[in-house]
């Protein structure tokens, strides 16, 4: 009987323990921010009406077990927006939660015996800077992997029907929403590279040498250098922080302590690494600051982790947030080094309508410091080298070298971008932008434009057509021939143009070319004014086209790019000038201002010098776009006009010299267009001394 009751009391326990398991609630799960989705630390999660509850792990990881929950859980942490999600009572369920940014400032807090200690701990950061920034290294080299990435956001449902979508329409089944709360999106471009970068002091170099690309299967040279890594840094340890065209105060600035308030709020080990939190927010509204946290070492003073975003009241044109989230190593127990670099852009187009979140993440490698760099690693003209065999890595490649792997819904992207390409519309639809940009048709091996030309209108052509051409990359990336033809209706008659372009070498960058050019056009004209035969003219000139001349020139010329920003061009031009039309005058006189003639011709040599100091560029197969140089731009053009040699009909001496500039005062932009001067000397036809419409240049 013993035995018995022995045997029954375990039954009853057992399933007493099985009861008291099935009403038991666990919770697991991860908080992250909504704009970066970076995981976020020390946010409170607990039940609703329960003290029950818990803060999340440095990895933003939470657990919560219980038997008496409530029906939601409640996530909050200042700087967020409170958020309240539903749970199933009784289950082990996983909750994500992301948080958005909050725009309700914290409330002033008054220390009153003794000093912050957070600025304490600035100051020490500011007296470091020096030996914490990379950039004063004697050298560093490293291998970098950058990921970018475009996410559509605010998706109507009316885009679906739209009739111009249509095609598109199977690209709505990849709108995406990672986790629990956080809106959807559609992503719809991702690019990779892996480069090797290289830095050197004394004198100060860097060079990008990009060893893979891969760019949502856009094939292009120009864009994987743009989507590189040396144009997206941002050097925290800067006083300012260049972006949008404008400077940001950096949060460890000299200046920090004028433009932010400080806290301590935490201290802990990151990588056996003491370090203290702070926190730091704007003292005044409206300017450009950034609110955010960092982890500083405690012995070094170095940034050890940063995450920040620019304050919400900071006034940039359709950026809706922007984020910065980096983390620190240190190398070789001295110098600490960047390990990963994120910079997350949330663009707002209009209010309450689409827009886009555009995502870059970088991470750092094979970090070597004040190793000898060779002096052939900088030879050469380009800042940013392409492999030729950057755009054919295989997958095997990208698979072993990715400092981390694609996530599912990146996988997704390539293959999602890729099936797009091929359709019809998309081509179609490509076909127009480029044409709109570049005023160019792609047809294959030639390009058809630009479109502005195709038709103008002037009293002495009257309705004057044009059919223009040149070859594309697809022919030849070494020569680039072009020319057009036109034909005006009221004067009856052909203008032409041919030439080309030649592509000596890329290192150092050399071409030369020539051209053939008979055609009309105003003399001395603004630099700025639209060429004659563009529709745009013949639109909105407000004076009349009716003081023509016939142009018929011959022009040699050669060019070489010494280093980057530092440039010359010597150009042969021999011009023939007859008036047409109402231009019936004297073009120049001799001593005792006796006429001469009413048509001239020029033989001119000039010296054309350019130099922008640490300018970058953005190179493809041929041409390349300037991105633009931090000092001023000098433009120095002297021009030398012989008598009697080729037909000329002038001795004269041109020189003139202009300044471009854009100077930043504290954190504003302040940009500046230019100052010109000419001086003029000997004698020279009007229409090259000056404007003949009425506005005078200034002579020295």
């Amino acid at each position: 009987m013993l035995q018995r009751l022995h045997y029954f009391y375990l039954i009853i326990f057992v399933f007493s323990t099985f009861a008291a398991n099935a009403q038991q609630t666990k919770i697991t799960g991860k908080v992250s921010d909504e704009l970066t989705n970076e995981p976020i630390p020390f946010a409170t999660v607990v039940f609703k009406g329960t003290t029950i509850g818990v803060n999340t792990d440095f990895d933003g990881k939470y657990i919560i077990t219980t038997d008496t929950p409530g029906d939601s859980i409640i996530c909050t942490l200042i700087g967020y927006k409170t958020v309240k999600m539903r749970v199933k009572k009784g289950q082990e369920q996983v909750i994500n939660i992301v948080l958005k940014a909050s725009k309700v400032e914290l409330q002033e807090v008054v220390i009153k015996a003794g000093e912050n200690p957070a600025n304490i701990i600035l100051k020490n950061i500011i007296r470091k800077k020096d030996e914490n920034d990379p950039t004063k290294l004697e050298s560093y080299q490293y291998e970098v992997y950058n990921k970018l990435e475009f996410d559509l956001t605010n998706i109507s449902q009316k885009m679906k029907g739209n009739k111009l979508l249509k095609p598109f329409a199977f690209v709505w089944d990849n709108i995406d929403s990672t986790e629990t709360n956080s809106k959807p999106f559609l992503p719809f471009f991702i690019s990779e590279t892996l480069s090797d970068i290289y830095f050197k002091n004394n004198p100060q170099n860097k060079k990008e040498i990009i060893k893979a690309s891969k760019v949502s299967g856009l094939e292009n040279a120009s864009v994987t250098q743009f989507l590189g890594d040396m144009y997206q840094r941002v050097n925290i340890y800067s006083n300012f922080i260049d972006l949008f065209g404008k400077g940001f105060i950096s949060p460890i600035s000299d200046l920090g302590l004028v433009y932010y308030r400080y806290y301590l709020l935490d201290s802990t080990f990151i990588d056996d690494q003491w370090c203290y939190k702070l926190k730091f927010k704007p003292r005044r509204p409206q300017e450009l600051t950034f609110s955010g946290e960092f982890w500083v070492h405690d012995t070094t003073w170095a940034v050890k982790k940063i995450s920040m975003r620019i304050a919400h009241d900071a006034n940039i044109n359709w950026v809706e947030d922007m984020a910065v989230v980096q983390e620190y190593v240190r190398v070789d127990n001295k110098q600490w080094i960047m390990s990963k670099d994120m910079l997350v852009l949330d663009f707002a187009t209009r209010e309450n309508g689409m827009s886009f979140i555009g995502r870059k993440t970088t991470s750092y490698k094979k970090i070597l410091i004040n190793h000898d760099i060779p002096d052939e690693i900088f030879k050469g003209t380009e800042n940013i080298v392409v492999s030729e065999d950057a755009l054919a890595r295989t997958a095997d490649f990208w698979d072993e070298s990715r400092h981390d792997s694609l996530a599912e819904r990146e996988l997704k992207i390539y293959h999602m971008v890729d099936t797009i390409k091929t359709l019809p519309a998309f081509k179609t639809y490509v076909d127009l932008i480029t044409l709109f940009f570049t005023g160019y048709k792609d047809i294959g091996l030639i390009e058809l434009g630009p479109y502005y030309t195709l038709y103008s209108y002037n009293p002495i052509e009257g309705n004057r057509f044009r059919v223009g051409l040149r070859t594309s990359d697809d022919l030849s990336t070494k020569i680039q021939l072009e020319g057009y033809l036109a034909y005006g209706l009221k004067d009856e008659k052909f203008k032409y143009m041919g030439g080309f372009k030649y592509k000596i070498s890329s290192k150092p960058r050399q071409f030369a070319g020539l051209k053939y050019r008979f055609d009309v056009e105003q003399l001395g004209q603004s630099d700025n004014a639209f060429q004659d035969d563009n529709i745009l003219s013949s639109l909105f000139r407000r004076n009349p086209a009716t003081k023509l001349n016939t142009s018929e020139s011959q022009k040699a010329w050669y060019e070489i790019e010494w280093f980057p920003g530092f440039s010359n061009k010597v150009t042969f031009t021999q011009n023939e000038f007859v008036p047409i039309g109402d231009l019936d005058i004297s073009y120049f006189a001799d001593d005792s201002r006796t006429v001469i003639k009413n048509n001239f011709t020029t033989t001119t040599v000039s010296l054309f010098t350019r130099f922008a100091y640490r300018e970058k560029f953005v190179a493809g197969k041929v041409d390349r776009i300037s991105l633009g140089s931090d000092y001023p731009t000098i433009q120095i053009n002297y021009t030398k006009g012989f008598k009697g040699f080729y037909e000329g009909d002038f001795n004269f001496d041109k020189l003139s010299i202009r300044i471009d500039d854009r100077l930043k005062a504290r954190s504003f932009w302040l940009y500046v267009l230019g100052f010109e001067c000419r001086k003029n000397m000997g004698e020279s036809p009007l229409p090259f001394a000056g404007d003949p419409s009425g506005q005078r240049d200034l002579f020295l």
